[in-house]
């Protein structure tokens, strides 16, 4: 095994901080991996925000600021995504916040976009992907548990949730049509890029890595 220097472990780490607020300072924020509520994120001695809700604050924090700058003047926010997807209510906070937002965020796959972040991505301004990048459109899947007679409620809801809040959500930021979604949406929907721009859950396949830095 190699060994790292402790001294080399601190300049990597001060590298990497420096890394994140430059990133940061020139709105380029990322969701990388499985999206987790507060509570797997947190415990008792060490309360903290989400990566999603992360998220949520510095969009909100950037609107803040271009508060006195027209919509249409003010620079993009870039969300690189990278994720299988994960909590629903804690990644519905994030793509309403995206489509709130007034100052425009834009979305690029750099690995996959499965889930709930699949969700997530297609809500940006404008959409990107690198070429090769997985994308997974499902129906929503909930977890049904408690007493027997709250079992009922809670598959009601999420059928409810699936057939009208993920459906509309789909159907209004693309070009698939409803019959071509009643007809993918109960499977597990893998596409390639080609085939997202397709059905217009993306705009650009990306060809110059500088159209997204």
């Amino acid at each position: 095994m190699i060994s790292i220097p402790d001294n080399q472990l601190h300049v990597n780490c001060a590298l990497w901080e420096l890394s994140n607020r430059e990133d940061e300072k020139n709105r380029r924020l990322y969701l990388c991996g499985e999206i987790e509520s507060i509570e797997e994120c947190s415990d008792e001695s060490n309360p903290t925000l989400s990566p999603t809700s992360e998220l949520v604050r510095q969009i909100f924090a950037i609107n803040r600021s271009d508060t006195s700058i027209p919509p249409e003047r003010r620079k993009p926010i870039v969300l690189y995504i990278n994720s299988p997807g994960g909590e629903v209510s804690e990644g519905f906070s994030l793509l309403s916040t995206i489509a709130l937002s007034k100052t425009p965020v834009y979305t690029v796959n750099i690995g996959m976009w499965c889930s709930m972040a699949f969700l997530i991505g297609i809500t940006g301004k404008k959409r990107y992907s690198l070429p090769y990048m997985t994308f997974l459109m499902h129906e929503s899947s909930g977890v049904s548990y408690g007493k027997t007679s709250s079992m009922g409620e809670k598959i009601d809801f999420d059928r409810e949730f699936s057939e009208r809040i993920v459906k509309q959500h789909i159907l209004s930021h693309s070009c698939m049509t409803e019959k071509e979604y009643d007809l993918v949406a109960k499977k597990e929907f893998y596409m390639l890029p080609e085939v997202a721009k397709k059905y217009g859950f993306i705009d650009e396949i990306v060809s110059d890595i500088d159209t997204i830095l």
